[in-house]
This record gives C-alpha cells, sequence and structure tokens, in this order.
C-alpha cells in the first residue's frame, strides 16, 4: 500500500514500497551511480581520450581483447558522431569536420582543403575569420559552389554539414572497390536520367498510380529519393486545405527510399537502360543494391518473403513483431478482440470481433533496408510496398474508426455483430442480416488494388458481381473497412444488438488521465 513519506522543505511525495525490506543492493548501486555522475561532470574530450588511451594500454586484464575491440569500434562511430562548436576555433572546427569524416585537412592561401581520395574535396574560403564560400567535389565528379553547404556554415551548424556529408559519402560503401564503385556509380548514374523522363507529375494521385513513383533529383547535400507511396487519406486531408500535387513540407512525410551500394559476396550484373526503354546488363560488380527507407516499415511474413526473392541478401530487420498486435498498441488482448466503430449521429455501428489467433503470430517485422541483385527489379520493391502498405492501411482504418475519445459518455448503440479473421492472404469478415449469412473476403488485387468478394457464408455462392464491383471500388477509394461496409449492409439487413459504450474500460484512450498524487504540508 502506499504511504507518505517525508520530503524536504515541507513537502511530501507519494511511493509505493514494494519490498519492506532495505534494498543494501539498490542503495549501493546508486552510491556507485552517483560518483560516476561526479567523475563524468569533470570530463571533457581531451582528458575522456587520455583515460580511454590509459585503459587499452593496460596490461592488466582488466578488459579481455573482444571487449577493447569493441571499445575502440565504439570509440571510431562516436568520432564520427562528435558535435562541432561553433564558438570554437575555425582550426579546431576544420579537425573535428575532416577527422569525423575520415579525410585529411590542409590550410591553404584561401583557407582550408578537406579531401578524402576518389570521394570528396571541400574547398572552404575563409574571410575575416569565417567562412565565405564552400566548393564541393564527390566522387571525382567536377567541383561545384555549393549553396547548401554555405548557408548551413554561414548559421553555424558545423555538425550538420557535416552529418549531411556523411550521408552522401554513405551511397558507396567506403570497401567497395575503386572499378565496382565506378561501375556502381555508372548503373546509378543511367537510372537517374532515366527515372528524370518517367517521372511523374506531382500531383498526389499520379506519384501514386506510376510504376516507378516520383524521383526527387540529388541536391548539393542530399541524396536522391523515390517516393513511392500516397495513401488515401493522406490525399484527402490534403485536399481539405486545397492541395492536390506535392508541396515542399511533404518531403520529409512521404516514404520515399534512397539508393546505396554495399559489398556482395558474389558478383551482380549492372544495367544500362537504351533509348528504346530497355535494360541491358553491361557492367559488373561485387556490390548489391541498398534501398534505404526513410522509416521502418511494418511488413508481414509472407511479404518479406517475397522481398527476398529478389535480394541480393536478407532485409536489414529492426524487430520482429505480430503486424496486427503492433498496431493496436496497449490495447491488452487476452482473447478475442471486440471492438465498436465510432460512427456520428444515430447511425448504427458496427461491432467486430477479431478472432485472437490473428495476433499470435511472430513472424512479421518492421524492415529498414533492402539489398537488391537486379538495379532494375526497385519497381518490383515499389509495388510489393505499396500493397503491403494497403493491407496496413486496411486494418488500421479499423482501428481508427473504433478509437474511443477520452471521457467518452456512457450510453447504448445500436451495432450489427460482425467476425473477423485477419491474415496476409484474406481478410475474411462474417456477418448474418435477414436475408442469408454473409461473408465478404479481402484479397490483393492487380497492381495496387484489393478485391472484395461477398458470397453465401453457408454455400459459398456468389451473391452478386455489381456488389462485388462496388465493394471494390470504395475499399480502393478510402483503404477503409468501415466506409466499405457501410455500402454491403444497413441496419435494416441485419437483427441489431443494443451495445454499451465505451465497450473497453481498460482502455488507456477511454479514462481521462489521472495525475500523480503530491501532498502539500503546511508547517
Amino acid at each position: 500500500m502506499p504511504r507518505d513519506i517525508p520530503a524536504t522543505k515541507g513537502v511530501y511525495l507519494l511511493e509505493r514500497v514494494t519490498n519492506k525490506e532495505i534494498n543494501l543492493e539498490n542503495i549501493d548501486e546508486e552510491m556507485r551511480m552517483e560518483q560516476v555522475r561526479q567523475a563524468g561532470a569533470k570530463l571533457d574530450w581531451a582528458s575522456f581520450g587520455q583515460a580511454v588511451r590509459r585503459n587499452l594500454q593496460e596490461k592488466r586484464n582488466t578488459i579481455d581483447a573482444d571487449g577493447r575491440i569493441d571499445v575502440l569500434k565504439s570509440l571510431a562511430f562516436m568520432k564520427t558522431k562528435l558535435p562541432i562548436e561553433p564558438e570554437a576555433p575555425m582550426e579546431e572546427k576544420i579537425r573535428i569536420m575532416a577527422e569525423s569524416l575520415g579525410c585529411t585537412h590542409v590550410r591553404t592561401t584561401r583557407g582550408w582543403t578537406i579531401t578524402k581520395p576518389e570521394e570528396l574535396n571541400m574547398d572552404l574560403t575563409i574571410k575575416n575569420g569565417e567562412v565565405d564560400t564552400v566548393v564541393l567535389s564527390f566522387w571525382e565528379e567536377p567541383a561545384f559552389y555549393s549553396r547548401d553547404a554555405t548557408k548551413t556554415l554561414h548559421k553555424g551548424e558545423w555538425s550538420e554539414l557535416r552529418d549531411r556529408l556523411a550521408n552522401m559519402l554513405a551511397v558507396y560503401n567506403k570497401d567497395l572497390s575503386r572499378n565496382d564503385r565506378k561501375t556502381c556509380k555508372a548503373a546509378m548514374d543511367v537510372l537517374g536520367s532515366m527515372l528524370k523522363t518517367m517521372n511523374a507529375d506531382e500531383m498526389y494521385t499520379s506519384i501514386q498510380n506510376n510504376n516507378y513513383g516520383y524521383y526527387l533529383n540529388r541536391s548539393d547535400l542530399r541524396q536522391g529519393r523515390l517516393y513511392y507511396n500516397v495513401e488515401p487519406l493522406y490525399r484527402r486531408v490534403r485536399a481539405k486545405h486545397h492541395t492536390y500535387s506535392l508541396q515542399k513540407e511533404d518531403l520529409d512525410i512521404l516514404p520515399y527510399f534512397e539508393f546505396s551500394f554495399v559489398p556482395s559476396e558474389s558478383v551482380q550484373a549492372f544495367p544500362e537502360h537504351n533509348p528504346y526503354g530497355e535494360w541491358k546488363e553491361t557492367g559488373s560488380a561485387k556490390a548489391a543494391v541498398c534501398l534505404k527507407l526513410s522509416k521502418g516499415v511494418l511488413v508481414s511474413e509472407p511479404t518479406r518473403r517475397k522481398l527476398h526473392e529478389i535480394s541480393a541478401r536478407s532485409t536489414t530487420i529492426q524487430c520482429y513483431t505480430n503486424c496486427y498486435r503492433y498496431l493496436t498498441g496497449s490495447v491488452l488482448i487476452k482473447d478475442n478482440l471486440k471492438m465498436i466503430t465510432q460512427f456520428p449521429g444515430e447511425c448504427t455501428q458496427h461491432h467486430y470481433t477479431i478472432d485472437r489467433s490473428s495476433f499470435t503470430s511472430e513472424g512479421d517485422s518492421v524492415i529498414t533496408e533492402i539489398y537488391l541483385k537486379r538495379l532494375q527489379d526497385f519497381h518490383k520493391v515499389i509495388e510489393i510496398l505499396r500493397k503491403e502498405a494497403m493491407h496496413i492501411s486496411i486494418w488500421e482504418s479499423v482501428l481508427a474508426d473504433c478509437y474511443e475519445l477520452q471521457g467518452l459518455e456512457e450510453r447504448m448503440v445500436p451495432a450489427i455483430n460482425m467476425f473477423v479473421n485477419l491474415s496476409r492472404n484474406v481478410i475474411t469478415i462474417r456477418f448474418k442480416t435477414k436475408y442469408a449469412p454473409i461473408r465478404v473476403c479481402i484479397r490483393d488485387g492487380v497492381w495496387i488494388e484489393a478485391k472484395v468478394e461477398v458470397v453465401n457464408d453457408q454455400t459459398g455462392a456468389k451473391i452478386a458481381d455489381r456488389v462485388d464491383e462496388l465493394l471494390t471500388r470504395k475499399l480502393n477509394e478510402t483503404w477503409s473497412i468501415p466506409i466499405m461496409l457501410t455500402f454491403a449492409v444497413s441496419g435494416e439487413d441485419c437483427a441489431l444488438e443494443k451495445m454499451k459504450v465505451p465497450l473497453r474500460e481498460e482502455n488507456p484512450e477511454t479514462k481521462l488521465p489521472t495525475p500523480t498524487k503530491i501532498i502539500v504540508h503546511k508547517n
């Protein structure tokens, strides 16, 4: 049970005691942590480096060989992320910038040059102690004046410029041979030119419907990006503001991937794209094409297998999960999951019961990188990711329309009972009408469309082609199960059940937040 513990200055804090005995281990741990904090407060990077050097050169076995190697790797990573203080002397800022990029730096008559052979050459002109201009050259390309880099340093954002340069250099992995890098670069140049000619216009619908998405050309300090998906909900939200084409604020919101190249154990063929729209594999390199996703993408296990068929190696997996349970958040699932829609007014609601078996498997995953065998297969990845996004969004639509707001007033509503089973191959929804038991099946269709089929749940007989066509069209327009089902059935067709809402009292979203209790004691 909670009890009040008197604190300093007359304030009592509520503490929950989990063990009545004094925990000496916790006290000792806290004392040692405080010693670490006090010692850490006195450290700067110079003394930190000296301390690490002494420990690594120590002859006593305080750290084993593997541990010391891990320390060295950690230090190498930290070195690439060291903050560059704007107030530091110019020579210090140049030194940290160069070392964190793995470059050399040399003072020149006009300022400084930072160089990494075959990868980067950066000339900084200094006037009155400040950077005046920045000239860049990547991968032995012709040098150019970089307005973006110059502006970034004028604002004192040295760490920002370093990170953006590192991202540019990451396009071609440092372990690639010079010849392999040249082959990859030639293929990427061809691909970029091809994408420019085949680009969709900037309308959201065009981006979604184009086989190759929308390619945003490379800038001074940013890799090229291929935007591959604009969901119907996003288009509707933007349409409310009379926006129908790509805007600057969309560029960091919409999903995209960037191309890069990494070493491969086997030789891969690299193509050229001729004026007749044909790919010809004319080069080869021990490299794989890496599609780096802008953010982790939730995919089912069957979809990951499809990606594996065209991959040079396994996708980079952030975590394993169940994709349906992953999206439910903190909702507790002990048995079949029950949810009810929140349609406005006196509308008939849908009461969903989702089979518990939909949430048990752990083979799904969140992925961050895909490695292709063939560069020209990138459009297959777009198709796979779009279909997966549609499938996930269809399930998300149920969660969104059943979201119970905080402080929801208790009341009784009429509802149609519906039983749902989720799988990647088919989503099945069953309900009874006055005429027949109905089964609605949702499967992948051609390209990025879903296909809806409505049958008699007992006989398997199709209800009507026009019903399938209507529901298929509505689902593809909205990616929403609840909206689609309003065109399939109404309250007049079914025996309705009176349901009390909110449905799940244990849900955090149905409860107002409980403030932490602080008791003030007046002396």
